[in-house]
């Protein structure tokens, strides 16, 4: 099928244009230049700091949510349209991805202190579980992702696709997209 991402080297996203910085369609996959500011990026690490818990995953075989070694980062969620600048980032995102606002899941802020990381994993859940399937049908597949960068780090933090052999480096206010 076609990318919902809109096409072009800039979208206009509500508020703010969006610059494409490389994009490809097969896999669909685009790294993004102005997505937030400066300002936005600080607000929403003062607002998720002190919310910020051990991130968990999915585990394989019994669908729930685990602390493991393999995601070491901390991380929260906002509730959709929590306040007035999670609602103007909610809107963005949603025109920026072309999907309903209330598609969407709450964005997450993660905070990887130095040395955390998160192995190679999928962003959608894969349906081997009664859990994984359970929450399929009542909230819907993961169709795309959109990780957006709150800080320039000095080195590493890199967003890697083994697999493709890519690696797209954190700056701050940028992005990356990709679709299943």
């Amino acid at each position: 099928g076609s990318a919902r991402l809109v096409p072009g080297t800039r979208i206009h996203a509500i508020d703010r244009e969006i610059v494409v910085h490389a994009r490809t369609d097969d896999p669909v996959f685009a790294t993004l230049g102005n997505v937030l500011d400066a300002g936005e990026c600080r607000a929403l690490i003062e607002m998720a700091r002190p919310r910020l818990k051990p991130s968990t995953l999915v585990d394989p075989v019994t669908g729930n949510d685990i602390i493991s070694a393999m995601r070491t980062s901390h991380g929260m969620f906002f509730r959709l349209l929590e306040n007035d600048l999670v609602t103007r980032i909610d809107r963005r995102l949603s025109a920026l991805m072309n999907l309903p606002l209330e598609n969407g899941e709450g964005l997450q802020v993660l905070h990887y202190p130095l040395g955390a990381g998160s192995e190679p994993h999928f962003d959608y859940l894969q349906p081997a579980n009664a859990a994984n399937r359970e929450s399929i049908s009542r909230s819907g597949q993961r169709v795309s992702t959109l990780v957006t960068y709150l800080n320039d780090v000095p080195a590493g933090g890199q967003t890697v696709f083994p697999t493709l052999g890519w690696a797209v480096s954190p700056l701050q206010g940028n992005a990356v997209y990709f679709e299943y």
